[in-house]
């Protein structure tokens, strides 16, 4: 049985949505699918991750040509196939489109314009959630299908989104709002009021939103959201975002305080913002409000940062380290969860609600579950920056 070389994969840690093709015999599958292990080979090689980008190629025969079909968001990984096949001195119609299509997508950029925008596996509002954006939160639009977009987030995770959460923008306008005067929301939630003392509300907000400067009016900080509505918040609500630098807010202090300031908020999957979490989406958020762009996943972030070894907990440990738990078959470790840990032997995780627990089996919020899972910890603070750590003042998809 064979499956198609191209899926669109998501999920918190790594759920997977296939479609599969099915062929009965070996035989029948060389005729129908051509070149389906080259094109398997292809995949893998340019797209290690497929949370991360979009490859979906089949070769169907026409007489005695070919036709090359399908799309993705890697240059590279179109050119890389159509390379084996002219090698293979095999005669082929391209019509393999490279995402985003040109003659499709008019305008390739966007920000969100929601406080939270809920990206889906697919496009249906029943789809399963598999992660968020908050508002102002820039992204790459691949696609547009019957109301929704596929987009792409700063984390370079890919999922679809109805076309309101998203107002989408020429490169020149995009590129122009990176030049633009900005702020950084810092209180959990609140509202953009549509006069400085005023009752309406433009829209609510979470934290780490980001917005352009306004004009200030009777004590109030002017705000205008990314689709062009103004409105007004307090002024203490925010800072320039010229001044979110990992200089200033990544702390060991600062990540313990921000952690803590959202115990108790519910397990949501896909969840990352301040309305709910998952557990990767818990410590991504508490970086991201300390000035840190983490991987969307668990198993994502296992594979970045400073390695600490199981065995050295809880000597060897500092506050803001991240601790994986999860399974290890032959060798091979798998992460499905993460939580920070604060000192003490205890680390703070989203596991039904945001709550801290500890590995110390005399403590009494030991946990024996996260205990008989735990693989290892990884270290942000001091780690090299890389694609799955980077800071948000030096990040292409902000400035």
């Amino acid at each position: 049985m064979k499956i198609k070389s191209a899926v669109y994969i998501f999920g918190a840690t790594g759920f997977m949505i296939i479609m599969s093709l099915l062929s009965c015999s070996n035989s029948h599958n060389q005729t129908s699918a051509p070149f389906r292990n080259e094109i398997d080979s292809i995949a893998v090689t340019w797209i290690p991750d497929i949370q991360e980008g979009v490859f979906e190629a089949s070769v169907h025969r026409n007489g005695s040509r070919y036709v090359l079909v399908g799309e993705t968001d890697n240059p590279g990984a179109k050119q890389a196939l159509t390379g084996f096949l002219e090698k293979k001195g095999v005669i082929f119609t391209d019509s393999m489109k490279v995402l985003p299509d040109t003659t499709e997508v008019k305008k390739a950029w966007g920000l969100v314009t929601v406080s939270v925008c809920n990206i889906r596996a697919y496009q249906s509002f029943d789809a399963e959630l598999v992660s968020q954006a908050l508002m102002g939160t820039p992204v790459k639009i691949l696609k547009n299908e019957d109301g929704w977009m596929m987009i792409q987030t700063p984390d370079t995770y890919i999922g679809w989104v109805d076309n309101d959460a998203v107002q989408s923008m020429t490169k020149g306008e995009y590129d122009s709002w990176k030049a633009s005067p900005r702020i950084f929301y810092t209180r959990k939630t609140g509202d953009i009021l549509a006069e400085p003392q005023g009752n309406d509300v433009v829209s609510d907000i979470v934290a780490g939103s980001v917005l352009r400067v306004g004009r200030d009016v009777n004590g109030s900080a002017g705000v205008i959201l990314p689709d062009g509505r103004k409105g007004f918040i307090g002024k203490n609500d925010a800072i320039p975002f010229s001044n979110m630098t990992t200089s200033k807010y990544l702390s060991q202090e600062n990540l313990i305080n921000t952690a803590k300031s959202f115990m108790g908020i519910p397990y949501l999957w896909g969840g990352t913002s301040s309305k709910g979490f998952d557990c990767s989406g818990f410590v991504k958020t508490v970086y991201y409000l300390n000035g840190v762009l983490l991987k969307r996943d668990a198993s994502q972030q296992f594979g970045h940062g400073l390695r600490i070894m199981r065995s050295w907990y809880p000597d060897s440990l500092k506050p803001g380290d991240l601790l994986f738990f999860g399974s290890a078959k032959r060798g091979r470790l798998h992460a499905t969860h993460v939580a920070m840990y604060i000192g003490n032997t205890e680390f703070i995780h989203a596991s039904g609600m945001v709550k801290i627990n500890s590995l110390d089996s005399t403590r009494q919020n030991f946990s024996r579950f996260r205990r008989d899972s735990f693989l290892g910890v990884r270290r942000i603070i001091g780690a090299p920056s890389d694609n799955g750590i980077s800071s948000l003042s030096g990040n292409c998809w902000y400035y």
